[in-house]
């Protein structure tokens, strides 16, 4: 007890928000909480963004009904906001481990049942001159945390050949279109169950098209988690 209460005063738990101070395992302060859009029924049951309270439980958004999806499904932790994006940023801008590995320990509480049935963890990945510009992948930091903490193999034979625009500002349909042919994978993978990891789901685009790649490698079963979904529409 005593050498607990002394790695607690050492490595303070701290808000994944506004890095003060919390009580002991938590990772959000309690004014930062009530800020965080949790997902939580309604959402689309294969995209699982949030839907409006007027739904059912088993219903399907719009853009999953107009662009059929080659993954399983796809499921995420919070609803994509100003909030929650200043969780993601610290991955995405500043390559934070720590803010990865609790992300992936909720992920890993939250998506257990999902996370039992894969046999691999594939990181979406970025264009070789952005990440020589950046020094890394932030898909590649979750999927790493992610790997470490469900014993799940990590895997980046997912390439990406092509450097395609940004997809911001862009209409749903531009975005299927600017991301189609961009990734390569020769691997076999034959009969496996993967878990496909981004930073956020906003049209799914991306995802869908490596989902693609990855089902005509073999892959039997395909889901998609990420941080950060935005909301159906």
């Amino acid at each position: 007890m005593i050498l607990k209460e002394f790695i607690n005063w050492l490595f303070p738990s701290k808000c994944l928000i506004c890095n003060c101070q919390t009580n002991e395992n938590s990772i959000f302060c309690s004014k930062c909480f009530p800020k965080i859009t949790i997902i939580d029924y309604p959402f689309c049951k294969i995209c699982g963004k949030i839907l409006d309270s007027s739904f059912e439980e088993d219903c399907v958004c719009n853009t999953c009904l107009k662009f059929p999806r080659q993954f399983e499904l796809a499921r995420s932790l919070f609803q994509y906001d100003k909030i929650s994006k200043q969780i993601i940023m610290k991955i995405k801008k500043q390559s934070d481990n720590g803010v990865a590995k609790n992300c992936c320990r909720m992920l890993f509480l939250k998506y257990k049942n999902i996370l039992e049935t894969a046999d691999l963890i594939i990181p979406v990945p970025s264009h070789w001159t952005r990440i020589f510009k950046r020094g890394y992948n932030p898909p590649d930091i979750i999927a790493i945390a992610l790997s470490k903490i469900s014993k799940i193999p990590f895997s980046n034979v997912l390439k990406r050949i092509k450097k395609t625009q940004y997809q911001k500002n862009k209409y749903i349909h531009e975005r299927f279109e600017n991301v189609e042919d961009a990734f390569y994978c020769e691997a076999n993978l034959s009969e496996k169950t993967v878990i496909l990891v981004d930073d956020v789901f906003t049209t799914g685009a991306t995802l869908n098209e490596c989902s693609k790649i990855l089902k005509n490698q073999g892959c039997k079963k395909i889901f998609c988690l990420t941080i950060g979904t935005t909301r159906a529409i």
